[in-house]
């Protein structure tokens, strides 16, 4: 029962990883970098795998019969996997820096690896059916060999932090640690899976990896917004924030040094655009602390830094919204440097007083 219970979740996950590549690969041209292509090819061939699993099951008198532990043909298609696996995070990070070498040098490592297996143990593989059957046979070469190769799967997701290019990439911090936590949870349950073939680990497994094509799905239809495809018209600076009635009556006049220094980095040097700006980035770039420079915000009429920020991008997305030629609306999120469309889209409603979309419509009318 058990087992058949892994089938259907098998069956599932392959439906979902075939239709999500499918849609990733249809839809590749609404970003600028090659992220959607690069996910629809990693869930085209995940599924391809998962279709080979199911007919191998379904032959098998017994479907525990199946599973071996460290079996040298999955853990050949885990080793694909997780490459393709890896480029479409890399290609969010940092958009088009994957080049041709980078990719088909990835492809001739993965290629040289099980050439190498082939080329010392022709391929065979002693067959391990539990843990105890690895324990026992743990001095035999082919299994130091795949166990090394198995070693290749072990979570490395931390480097996609040195690539992070945050200015170019349509995602935000968030993204990335929400990306690399589930992509490292699934690797490690692949790693048990091969050493044990338990029960509780397929299924561990099965639903993790079904999980993660519904989060990318989720995040690409509603969350993420495209690079830009056109080139950028001539960048201008954020105009001048009308200040709220929340004012406490501090006169341009009176403006404080510390003051002085928070429109200088923020509006003068364009801080705001920075998509994962924090408090304490404001703080270090003015040389103060977070009590001054919140108290200075405030005497400037804002409840805070968030709506400070806010203000300097909603005002500067409905300037461009006012010109005759301007970009497209995600574009303009882009270049304000918000990473999620539904916080773009709430913040300029909120400040503005209606959607972008109508907002740009009454604004072409006058």
């Amino acid at each position: 029962m058990a087992n058949l219970l892994i089938l259907m979740l098998v069956a599932i996950l392959w439906f979902f990883l075939l239709v999500s590549g499918v849609y990733m690969i249809a839809t590749r041209k609404e970003h600028s970098d090659r992220s959607r292509l690069f996910f629809g090819i990693f869930s085209l061939v995940s599924s391809y795998a998962l279709l080979q699993k199911m007919f191998f099951m379904l032959r098998a008198e017994e479907i525990q019969d199946y599973y071996y532990v460290l079996s040298f043909r999955e853990i050949c298609f885990g080793l694909l996997c997780r490459y393709l696996f890896t480029l479409y995070p890399v290609e969010v990070a940092r958009p088009n820096w994957l080049s041709a070498r980078h990719i088909y040098g990835g492809f001739v490592c993965l290629t040289a690896i099980v050439g190498l297996y082939g080329l010392l143990f022709h391929f065979h593989e002693t067959p391990l059916h539990t843990f105890n059957d690895l324990l026992l046979n743990i001095d035999k070469p082919d299994v130091v060999a795949r166990l090394l190769m198995l070693c290749l799967m072990f979570p490395y997701e931390f480097v996609w932090t040195i690539y992070y290019d945050k200015k170019h990439s349509s995602a935000g911090q968030p993204w990335l640690r929400r990306t690399t936590f589930v992509v490292s949870l699934i690797v490690v349950m692949f790693i048990g899976n091969m050493l044990t073939r338990s029960v509780a680990w397929r299924s561990l497994h099965a639903i993790i990896y079904l999980i993660y094509p519904l989060y990318v799905l989720y995040i690409e239809l509603f969350v993420r917004i495209p690079v830009p495809q056109m080139p950028q018209l001539p960048s201008k600076p954020a105009p001048q924030v009308q200040v709220s009635s929340t004012t406490n009556g501090n006169s341009a006049g009176h403006t404080s040094e510390l003051q002085r220094k928070v429109r200088q980095v923020v509006e003068e040097e364009e801080l705001w655009r920075e998509p994962d700006l924090l408090l304490n980035d404001l703080v270090r770039a003015v040389s103060s602390n977070r009590t001054y420079v919140t108290q200075a915000i405030q005497d400037m009429g804002y409840t805070g830094f968030k709506e400070y920020i806010n203000n300097l991008r909603v005002n500067y997305i409905r300037q461009r919204l006012q010109e005759p030629e301007h970009e497209r609306i995600q574009d303009l999120f882009f270049e304000a440097g918000y990473r999620s469309r539904g916080a773009a889209w709430r913040n300029f409603t909120a400040i503005a007083g209606c959607p972008p979309t109508i907002f740009e419509e009454q604004a072409q009318n006058k």
